[in-house]
């Protein structure tokens, strides 16, 4: 168990990090959106995505480190990593929903929806077994969703996403601190 100051002390560092890994996946949204007119930036969303866990691990390692002399528990793992990564969705999330509410005016779908229609990509997802105007369809149907639709989704997919990674790294970061009789 945590003391009260403690825990500010941890969502406080939370805080912090989140803001940092937040910007890190704007950047990568960023990119992704950027990538609908030129695929080079593909690679800045993939990195940006797979970044994410070594990220965090640095970021927790730091705060052991540093900040709790090289000892954290599990617990106290998860909940650093997990609230790191629910500030970070945060900052998606108004990330999104600016993109889509000011900026977006239909370019997103448009473009995936022109893709679509395109031969080669009509050929290859029915040679994978699916129906192109079904995808068409589909994405009409979300093009009609409002930006904050899209922000609650980024925001709530974030918040599964950091438990399943802090359940994980969280087992790679605690560290207990070592008593007399383990050495």
């Amino acid at each position: 168990m945590i003391s009260p100051t403690e825990y500010i002390q941890l969502k406080a560092f939370a805080r912090q990090d989140g803001l940092i890994l937040g910007l890190v996946w704007v950047a990568a949204f960023a990119c992704f959106i950027g990538s609908m007119s030129d695929a080079s930036l593909q690679l800045g969303f993939v990195v940006g995505l797979l970044s994410t866990p070594f990220v965090v691990f640095y970021m927790l390692r730091h705060y052991r480190d540093k900040v709790l002399t090289g000892t954290i528990s599990y617990k106290r793992a998860f909940a650093f990593i997990a609230l790191t990564m629910v500030y970070a969705s945060l900052i998606l999330a108004a990330a999104t929903f600016a993109y889509f509410y000011f900026v977006d005016k239909g370019d997103f779908f448009g473009t995936l929806i022109e893709n679509i229609k395109m031969p080669e990509v009509q050929q290859t997802f029915s040679d994978a077994g699916l129906n192109p105007s079904e995808i068409e369809q589909q994405l009409s149907m979300a093009s009609q969703s409002r930006p904050i639709d899209f922000a609650f989704s980024v925001f709530f997919e974030g918040i599964v996403f950091a438990m399943i990674h802090a359940a994980i790294i969280a087992l790679l970061g605690a560290k207990k601190v070592k008593t007399e009789n383990q050495q």
